[in-house]
């Protein structure tokens, strides 16, 4: 489930391969999964060549989630009960949407935030990601020659970030308030991507000044 999350949809010998079974294992597990009403398969056409058959995960297997909609939905219900009159007046839908989804962000970091307590860039990549692990919204982070690399590699709320880049901002703005530093999104999975991806700068301490000889 976690590779057809992540994938949106594979085939029986893709799934073989990433998880290392065969090919009748995946088969079998692949039924158990849409007679759980899980799993759901489609019949694809790539050009010359017999068509594949793709399994992707149903709608109630994304609902399943976990730290998904139920927790979504329960902190975008505590943003708008938090709303006056004031914040939503002469503004439109998107607008009061992308304040409920910041005020969101800000909720989950709050509830983090006594775990992050390094003092370095690194410590608190780290101690973030595995806060927001249980969230969804991380499940690695390693370093390269441009910065913190964090992935996830399956979406708690896929379909709403079809139709909004609010989940995904909710997301970036939770890990940029952890880290304390300037966080963005090069990927989604939501746009066919294999995964979330946010970099996060390595930023060197600036160079002490000489005194004058």
């Amino acid at each position: 489930m976690h590779v057809l999350q992540a994938r949106g949809g594979a085939t029986v010998a893709a799934l073989a391969q990433e998880i290392k079974v065969g090919h009748a294992s995946v088969r079998r597990h692949l039924d158990h999964l849409r007679v759980d009403g899980l799993v759901d398969v489609r019949l694809e056409r790539h050009g010359v060549g017999r068509p594949a058959f793709v399994f992707y995960p149903t709608e109630r297997a994304e609902e399943r989630t976990p730290a998904g909609y139920p927790r979504l939905l329960s902190r975008l219900y505590s943003e708008l009960r938090g709303l006056d009159e004031g914040e939503v007046r002469g503004r439109d839908g998107e607008q009061v949407l992308r304040a409920m989804f910041e005020g969101v962000a800000g909720q989950v970091a709050r509830e983090h935030e006594a775990e992050v307590a390094a003092l370095s860039l690194e410590g608190r990549v780290a101690q973030t990601s595995q806060a927001l692990k249980r969230e969804g919204i991380v499940d690695a982070w390693n370093k390269t020659g441009d910065g913190y690399h964090l992935t996830n590699s399956a979406c708690p709320y896929r379909q709403a970030a079809q139709h909004s880049h609010g989940p995904c901002e909710l997301d970036r703005k939770a890990i940029e308030l952890l880290i304390g530093s300037p966080v963005r999104q090069v990927s989604r999975i939501a746009d066919g991507q294999p995964a979330c991806e946010y970099i996060v700068a390595d930023r060197a301490p600036p160079a002490r000044k000489q005194d004058p000889a």
